[in-house]
This record gives C-alpha cells, sequence and structure tokens, in this order.
C-alpha cells in the first residue's frame, strides 16, 4: 500500500521585519531595484509592509522616499549608459525631477533642475535616504542570490534602512578611468553583482558592490575603529591600479552620478 506524503509548506518570513505569515503579508512583487531603473528581480521574503515603507516618503519622515531617492541617484547614471549602448528597447522609465542630460560640444553634460539644491539641509536629506536605499537594495539581493541575511549579524542594517535607527558610512570609489566593463543589457535591465570584479574588496565585516559602473563599500556588521581602519588599507591596495581615492558620502553630489570620468 502506498501512501501520498504532502509537502508542508515553507512558512515566509520578512526580511525586515522579521515577521512571518499569517501576521503578515506577502501578496506583492518586491522589485530589488527600482521596476523604474529596469530592475526586473524581485524578492519573495519582503512582506507587504516593508515594502510599502520603502516606497512611501511619508512612512520615512521624509520629502523623499528611499526608491525614490535611489532612482534619482542612478537614473541619470542609467540614462548616460543607455545612451552610450542604444538598447534595442526600452524597459523602466523613469523621469527625474533633478537632472536631465544635455549635449554641449557633442558631449553629454548634466544639467540641474532648480528642485535640485545644494544646501547642506536638502545634501543631508537625500542623501541619507540614498544610503538607506543602497544597504535595502544589497540585503535584498543578498538574501535573494546567496539566500543570507537573517542573521543577526545584519541587525545593523535592518536598524538602518528599515527602523532609519543611528548612522552608517557607505565609502564610494573614484576610478582613475572612464573604461569599465559591463555585462550585455547591463544598464538596461541592471543587477548588482557580488565579487565580478577582482578589485572588490570585502571581509567578514565590510562588503563592496559595483551599480552601473558605481564602486560602493559599507559595513555589513558592529565594527570598530581598528577594523574600519584595516578594511580602508586592503580595499585601497586591491584596487591601486583602477582608483585613484574615495569619500565617505555625505552628499548625494558626492556621487559621480553622470560618471564625468568618461569624458576623459
Amino acid at each position: 500500500m502506498f501512501y501520498a506524503i504532502k509537502k508542508k509548506r515553507m512558512i515566509t518570513k520578512c526580511l525586515w521585519c522579521l515577521s512571518s505569515e499569517p501576521e503578515v503579508t506577502f501578496e506583492k512583487k518586491a522589485h530589488t531595484i527600482p521596476k523604474s531603473l529596469g530592475g526586473q528581480n524581485f524578492n519573495r521574503n519582503v512582506c507587504d509592509n516593508c515594502n510599502e515603507y520603502f516606497g512611501n516618503r511619508d512612512s520615512n519622515n521624509s520629502r523623499y522616499s528611499i526608491e525614490e531617492a535611489l532612482k534619482e541617484t542612478f537614473v541619470i547614471t542609467r540614462k548616460r549608459l543607455l545612451n552610450a549602448s542604444e538598447p534595442k528597447r526600452k524597459v523602466g522609465r523613469f523621469r527625474s525631477k533633478f537632472f536631465e542630460i544635455k549635449e554641449r560640444n557633442g558631449k553629454p553634460r548634466l544639467s540641474v533642475k532648480s528642485s535640485f539644491r545644494f544646501s547642506k539641509t536638502f545634501q543631508v536629506e537625500i542623501c541619507r535616504a540614498f544610503k538607506r536605499g543602497l544597504y535595502k537594495m544589497f540585503l535584498e539581493e543578498l538574501n535573494r542570490q546567496r539566500k543570507l541575511g537573517y542573521e543577526e549579524n545584519y541587525n545593523i542594517i535592518r536598524d538602518y534602512a528599515r527602523n532609519n535607527i543611528g548612522e552608517l558610512p557607505v565609502f564610494y570609489f573614484y576610478r582613475k578611468f572612464g573604461v569599465m566593463l559591463l555585462l550585455e543589457n547591463e544598464a538596461e535591465t541592471p543587477t548588482l553583482l557580488f565579487d565580478r570584479m577582482n578589485y572588490l574588496y570585502c571581509n567578514d565585516k565590510f562588503m563592496e558592490i559595483e551599480f552601473l559602473g558605481h564602486v560602493f563599500g559599507f559595513p555589513i556588521s558592529i565594527f570598530n575603529e581598528q577594523e574600519l581602519q584595516y578594511y580602508i588599507s586592503e580595499s585601497m591596495k586591491n584596487k591601486r591600479n583602477y582608483f585613484k581615492g574615495f569619500v565617505i558620502i555625505e552628499r548625494l553630489i558626492d556621487v559621480d552620478l553622470m560618471l564625468e570620468i568618461m569624458n576623459d
């Protein structure tokens, strides 16, 4: 006699709030990279409440949602790369309220609209939202690709990105040359790939990612000053042939939004 064995359904647990069904629902698709930037992947472990939080400016007590800050930072980079690669189809459309690209003497130039301000208050506010968005994108992709993220050491990211608690640094690395390796259609449908290039340095405390030609580094666990200095030293050794330095971003304009290095 044969008996049918019914497979038990796994209970989904949210990567951010750590709540499980049926306490929270998982009905909506949570794109790890905004769909209007061409993002095609989504994380099934993000509950509807947390997904809505990242896209809702009111939830963040800010004039800009975390997702909007991500879009505004990367849309101009993506547009430039798309213009260079001449895509056959258009995926994801987001019209920036801050920037546009204009041609000048045959070269693309970044034009800044009046809604974008250089005051410290504006720059700090939108930069914080952007940094939290970068951590969000990282943890959701790490979970999607490697099934990591629930571990206790990632609580510092949950506190910062989801709960708006504390402050975490984000390092931005400046290239020496305007040549970068991109996968086919990467500008059209961006993805976040880990350890693709040998100049990306990671250890158990810090992680580095490359996204649309930009290289960022940040802590993924609690760290001390000695561990921070060791990371910076080893990271720059790894990058000495390709990068000229770094900055801990405090303003959105610390990021080379237009990839001006490509003009050299």
